[in-house]
């Protein structure tokens, strides 16, 4: 049962309409696909949605549930939400209105104190400039970010966590800081055991691998044993951002779920979550 929850559209960064990544979701085997458009923010991006095009979003995602029903693709309505500390989070109750199938919270965004807000994930080339303005520390740089992933855990009011570990996407070869330190992954397995006990679905993400970024899923392989040691579910998703991304680097997927002892995979479907094996997405 093949399922995807990561999908964008031209409502926000996609590179096609909604319909077309229906379309595509179909014609690559997929069973359920959710669409997550980024979540407007409270000032204005080049990836985000516009805020007066929420409304137009949901009608567009519930009108193709409408057309793919009876066609064998089930099609849910989400968002990705980012985590603004003290600002804005998926838990937040103005988001209720929208009536969400589910919520898919994420981190994008820290704040230096005397910076403009830093996103991690950013093209290269703006991403080392805004490293130097917010003084060139590369252990704020994951330390910040595992802090605000950690709040967003703790704050709850979501269903899914999106990349784990966005913050390896610019530090290619190490580029910036050594992923294996004792330090990194002290921060990084602290922020993964706080999702013990907790509903929340963490999702292997291909979306680095399918853009030529990342040369492996989000999280790495050691926050995966974090996660199956802490009884954490998963789920497997594209982060679609184009109609060529539905099934791409879906074996690097499943070997890392099995590297980590995963033998199966939760899936949202009718309303409720069930798990199913990693041979059968």
């Amino acid at each position: 049962m093949r399922t995807n929850y990561h999908t964008h559209s031209e409502f926000c960064d996609g590179q096609a309409p909604a319909a077309a990544m229906a379309e595509a979701a179909y014609r690559a085997g997929y069973k359920v696909l959710g669409f997550s458009s980024h979540a407007p923010l409270p000032w204005p991006t080049d990836w985000n949605m516009d805020p007066g095009r929420i409304d137009a979003y949901v009608a567009e995602i519930r009108r193709l549930g409408a057309v793919w029903s009876g066609q064998g693709l089930e099609v849910l309505l989400g968002l990705e939400i980012d985590w603004l500390e003290g600002r804005m989070g998926p838990g937040d109750p103005g988001w209720d209105r929208l009536g969400l199938d589910y919520r898919l919270g994420s981190v994008h965004f820290l704040f230096p104190t005397a910076a403009e807000p830093f996103c991690v994930d950013e093209p290269l080339e703006s991403f080392d400039a805004h490293l130097r303005a917010a003084g060139g520390d590369e252990r704020w740089l994951w330390r910040e970010y595992y802090r605000n992933l950690s709040a967003l855990i703790e704050a709850r009011g979501f269903d899914i966590l999106g990349h784990f570990d966005l913050v390896r996407k610019n530090n290619g070869d190490g580029r910036y800081f050594d992923e294996e330190s004792p330090e990194y992954l002290e921060a990084a397995l602290g922020a993964a055991a706080l999702l013990q006990g907790s509903e929340i679905v963490v999702e292997i993400n291909t979306g680095g691998m399918a853009r030529g970024k990342t040369r492996s899923p989000y999280p790495a392989l050691p926050v995966m044993r974090e996660l199956r040691a802490r009884g954490v579910r998963i789920t497997l998703c594209a982060d679609a951002h184009a109609p060529e991304h539905f099934g791409a680097h879906l074996d690097d997927a499943r070997e890392l779920a099995r590297a980590a002892g995963y033998r199966g995979v939760a899936v949202l479907s009718g309303g409720r979550w069930t798990e199913v094996g990693l041979d059968e997405t």
